[in-house]
């Protein structure tokens, strides 16, 4: 009997110490960025998208209007796909070029670009990652959602950051890329972002290169908050800066006109290379 009661006082005490057991700080950065990944979305979204390049002095140098349009399908399940088009209104001498998106939860994502100079979809793979996106700071890879499942994740403490004149408390979440192909495919060796710790929005996301020398700084602009086809809750960043820490130059990714849901009228067909060359809005 006595034997009985000492290894069930064993058995209790080993298990009360697994569930008091501390998260490590990778854990939290995974629990935390995963939080942040699954966040609500819309099923559907289109828009008017504006890109603004600012010189290092402040000076605008060219300004680019987009419209776009999102689809995501399966939401809220490991098989959840965001579908993005975008067709360049203007200036007259990038009318016509086109971006196409699929982004995924459990595999890489697939993107196509569309340049009218040579008249054919590229799909952008590899290095093509890293270049300017419509001749802004952002690259291809920075200028949509980044693929989760490419990174590994570290909670490095907690930092207070502005945005529009208040201080909001954040997580600072390293990200390292899991493989070296990553990092050079993309540019990036490192990142450490901003989550602000009730709503997990980004409100800064730092980008260094391969050298670990940061190079880049993402701000968050400005967001909205709407209910979704589901009933959730969803903010969605409608204003972006992504500055160039080296050069002094920045660009600006706003968008209005923001219709959702059924208000969109979005078809879900176009989301195919042969709306690259047509007119879906």
């Amino acid at each position: 009997m006595k034997l009985i009661r000492f290894v069930a006082a064993i058995v209790f005490v080993f298990t009360f110490s697994l569930v008091a057991l501390p998260e490590t700080p990778e854990e939290m950065g995974y629990r935390i960025s995963k939080q942040n990944d699954d966040r609500p979305v819309f099923e559907r979204v289109k828009a008017k998208g504006t890109l603004i390049i600012y010189s290092s002095s402040g000076e605008v140098k060219f300004k680019k209007v987009l419209i776009m349009g999102t689809y995501t399908t399966n939401m809220g399940t490991p098989n959840y796909a965001e579908k993005y088009i975008a067709y360049c209104m203007a200036p007259a001498d990038d009318q016509g070029n086109c971006y196409l998106m699929y982004h995924y939860k459990n595999q890489v994502d697939v993107k196509y670009a569309y340049l009218k100079g040579i008249r054919k979809a590229k799909k952008i793979t590899g290095a093509d990652q890293k270049l300017s996106f419509f001749g802004s700071d952002f690259s291809n890879a920075e200028a949509q959602k980044p693929n989760f499942l490419q990174w590994n994740y570290k909670y490095i403490g907690d930092e207070k950051i502005e945005f529009k004149g208040k201080v909001f408390d954040c997580y600072m979440i390293e990200s390292l890329p899991k493989t070296n192909g990553i990092k050079s495919d993309q540019g990036c060796g490192r990142r450490v972002g901003f989550l602000e710790k009730k709503s997990l929005l980004t409100l800064r996301l730092d980008y260094y290169d391969e050298n670990m020398i940061k190079i880049k700084e993402l701000r968050l602009l400005s967001f909205t908050t709407k209910n979704n086809i589901k009933g959730q809750k969803v903010n969605y960043e409608t204003g972006l800066e992504m500055k160039n820490v080296k050069t002094g130059s920045k660009s600006h990714l706003l968008f209005s006109d923001l219709k959702t849901e059924e208000e969109s009228n979005l078809r879900t067909d176009i989301f195919t290379e042969q709306y690259l060359t047509q007119k879906w809005w």
